[in-house]
């Protein structure tokens, strides 16, 4: 899963996510909060109580809570960038286009 996402982000986002290589702590965070959310979000079909436990904010929806926040950090930071750079002239036109068809298909779906 971990070079499915790597390929994701370097083709959508023109971001070196390098959770393989093990040599960026944010993007390690980011994998792992996002790896645990995917697992909590799965294990709901077994909890009957989970609704309870978001609402009180315990358990396993603290965790997931926590991991939603630093997802949530993570692209927002990588938006940022993104944007940062078309702002300096330094993201290329094809990946500019690249770029916006990538988030019409995430907003689509």
């Amino acid at each position: 899963m971990k070079t499915t996402m790597d390929s994701i982000f370097k083709v959508g986002f023109g971001f070196e996510l390098n959770t393989l290589s093990g040599s960026d702590e944010p993007s390690i965070q980011f994998s792992k909060a996002f790896d645990d959310a995917n697992f909590l979000v799965f294990h709901r079909y077994v909890d009957i109580f989970w609704k309870l436990k978001r609402f009180l904010s315990i358990g396993s929806e603290a965790k997931l809570k926590r991991d939603i926040e630093i997802i949530d950090n993570f692209i927002i930071q990588l938006i940022h960038q993104k944007r940062e750079k078309m702002k300096n002239g330094r993201d290329h036109v094809r990946d500019k286009k690249l770029n916006q068809n990538f988030f019409r298909l995430i907003i689509f779906f």
